[in-house]
């Protein structure tokens, strides 16, 4: 820009001096090699920008792991938890445990599933392994399951709720049938997650707590001083239990590795 402002404030005073048709072509020309100038330094700056773009896999990670922080306060430095921090990209063990979790009958969704899990978690900025930790806690990973009052599905959503969030998000929903689709469960009831923890102010305890009992409810609790904790306990040890398998097997890993005898350099 400061070359074109340059350029431009020559003009003037070259303009006074020459004909017309002479003036016309200088502008011009001074004109087109400003603006040549100026989308060069554009180009340049773009790619800079570029290059300092991170990979997915890096920001699906940083949003896990602050997640998990959010999840777990100061209780995050000693969790199990903290082994995700190894883990450079969660997604093939949310495939594993997906696969194994589901009923046989749902087994051949379990790409579809996991994928959406990955997908939602990272659209909304959840750790995917919190939404599979809601999920073993509302449903065991059953399609299927119909709860006491009328929840359904994976997540265990009301069809009042699921139409709520469905159009509050611009979802699909054909009611019942979207709740019974494992996909569509999933893109909804994280969706809902999502809605509580902005009503929350992003506190774990209230937002995982409202999802199982109601905004409402968590409020009144609330201004009685009571704190639930039930549920958000409930998902919480299904989330630990998660990454224990992870730090353990790692910690198996590491200790195979020191008990593997180092190899001796062949002597001539």
């Amino acid at each position: 820009m400061r070359e074109l402002e340059t350029r431009l404030n020559s003009i003037p005073a070259f303009c006074s001096a020459v004909p017309f048709r002479t003036r016309f072509i200088t502008l011009f020309a001074a004109l087109s090699a400003a603006l040549f100038t100026v989308q060069v330094h554009a180009n340049v700056d773009a790619g800079k920008d570029k290059s300092r773009r991170k990979p997915a896999g890096v920001i699906q990670r940083e949003v896990r792991l602050d997640h998990a922080r959010e999840l777990l306060g100061k209780y995050y430095p000693t969790s199990a938890v903290r082994s995700g921090e190894k883990v450079k990209k969660i997604n093939a063990r949310v495939y594993e445990w997906t696969k194994t979790r589901l009923p046989k009958k749902f087994r051949k969704k379990h790409e579809q599933l996991a994928q959406a899990i990955i997908d939602e978690s990272q659209r909304y900025g959840f750790d995917p392994v919190f939404i599979m930790s809601v999920i073993q806690g509302e449903s065991s990973f059953n399609p299927a399951m119909l709860g006491k009052l009328d929840e359904i599905g994976l997540m265990q959503i009301r069809p009042a709720t699921g139409e709520w969030i469905a159009k509050m998000y611009g979802l699909k929903y054909k009611g019942d049938k979207s709740l019974l689709d494992p996909v569509q469960n999933v893109r909804i009831g994280t969706a809902f997650l999502h809605h509580l923890r902005g009503k929350f102010d992003s506190h774990a305890q209230l937002y995982l707590a409202a999802y199982n009992m109601g905004a409402r409810n968590v409020n009144e609790a609330l201004a009685e001083k009571i704190w639930p904790k039930d549920y958000p306990s409930h998902v919480m040890k299904y989330y630990v239990e998660f990454y224990s398998e992870i730090d353990a097997e790692a910690k198996a890993a590491k200790k195979a590795e020191q008990k593997r005898p180092s190899r001796i350099p062949a002597t001539s």
